[in-house]
């Protein structure tokens, strides 16, 4: 197990989710996203809405921008 602070997980966390959901851009751009996959898009697309609201330095860390815009759901 790797050991590191919250702000670490965090942006982590925020890597990991836009990855996650530029893989279920492209699925949806070519018609192949499934209904589970439609349901993590906008679960992720509402966690990051949460971390950008709420975390003063989400901009700064490449939250500024209209993720529903760049994500739609």
């Amino acid at each position: 197990m790797i050991s590191v602070g919250a702000r670490e997980t965090l942006l982590d966390l925020i890597d990991e989710i836009t990855v996650s959901l530029e893989e279920l851009q492209k699925c949806e751009e070519s018609g192949e996203l499934d209904l589970y996959g439609e349901g993590a898009k906008a679960a992720f697309v509402q966690i990051l809405e949460f971390v950008q609201q709420r975390w003063d330095e989400g901009p700064d860390q490449g939250l500024d921008f209209d993720i529903e815009e760049h994500f739609p759901v």
